[in-house]
């Protein structure tokens, strides 16, 4: 995998968040940078630091992939004309990850993953991602010293599960339904490009964010595993018209669908943000909408 690649229409990219200390290389003759040395120092310091302590380890990366995530959202616009982001935690649970993805209006896509340059280097020593090209990597501020505090995460990561259905936040409303509109925009895209077996899978993901989001609209006790909580807490009370959004393995029915999938994602999610207020994607709701629209 390199960190840059254009993968089917989306452009997947990392962005590697340095340690603090480190800075671009000067002049010196070996082409080492003046606070190589210092650089060097601190990631040993880190290094050395008991395993009793990698929490406190990974804590110390995260303030700088907060501060890099922040600056490259803040940049998206310059890029042309922006849809909506969406910006979560991803990835294992041990490691700290932060996703952007943009959807501009032109229908490009920008999927960007910001990791400590720390964890690479931890994936490297353990045989994983040998051959990570970093698209981006930042300096810390002059003057900068190791971050003192934790950033709060957003949302749970794949595999990890929160406690209760009271761990379900409004952030976490809105990335579900977010990703429930990025499963709709590829099952259009898929469909323009004639695959099938694509568009339907995606389409059921789709479906899957809207079980979630009903679940947890009705106080699911772990609304995050959709279908199974919503049937657990009350079986009679389903999304309406939750079946107009299944489809055979054919394009007029999978767009329909599809474009049925709109309004019952919308609802699903406009009452989950009623119990857990949300500020909804609703431009990328709208963009998404329109393209189903549109016939192919």
């Amino acid at each position: 995998m390199t960190a840059l690649a254009r993968m089917r229409g989306c452009i997947h990219a990392m962005v590697v968040a340095a340690e603090p200390g480190t800075e671009s290389p000067g002049n010196r003759a070996d082409g080492s940078s003046a606070l190589d040395a210092e650089a060097l120092a601190g990631r040993a310091w880190l290094a050395a630091l008991p395993d009793e302590l990698v929490a406190q380890r990974r804590i110390m990366g995260a303030e700088r992939v907060g501060t890099v995530e922040a600056t490259v959202a803040a940049a998206l616009p310059e890029l042309g004309a922006l849809v909506d982001v969406l910006r979560h935690r991803t990835g294992p649970a041990d490691q700290w990850v932060r996703r952007i993805f943009a959807q501009f209006g032109d229908g490009t896509q920008l999927d960007l993953a910001v990791v400590a340059e720390a964890e690479v280097e931890a994936r490297r020593r353990g045989g994983g991602a040998p051959d990570f090209i970093p698209l981006y990597q930042a300096s810390a501020p002059p003057g900068s010293g190791e971050p003192d505090a934790p950033m709060p995460a957003s949302g749970s990561a794949p595999g990890s599960q929160p406690a209760a259905a009271y761990a379900v936040t409004g952030e976490q409303v809105r990335e579900w339904a977010f990703l429930g509109w990025c499963a709709l925009i590829d099952t259009d895209k898929y469909l323009r490009r004639g695959s099938l077996w694509e568009a339907h899978g995606r389409l059921h993901e789709a479906r899957h964010h809207i079980w979630v989001l009903w679940a947890a609209a009705h106080g699911a006790l772990y609304p995050w595993h959709g279908l199974s909580q919503v049937l657990d807490h009350d079986p009679r009370s389903l999304p309406p018209g939750i079946e107009s959004t299944v489809a055979g393995l054919d394009a007029a029915d999978l767009r329909r669908a599809a474009r049925a999938s709109t309004e019952i994602l919308a609802t699903a999610s406009e009452a989950a943000a009623r119990r857990h207020p949300a500020d909804l994607p609703a431009a990328m709701a709208a963009y998404v909408t329109r393209a189903l629209s549109r016939e192919p």
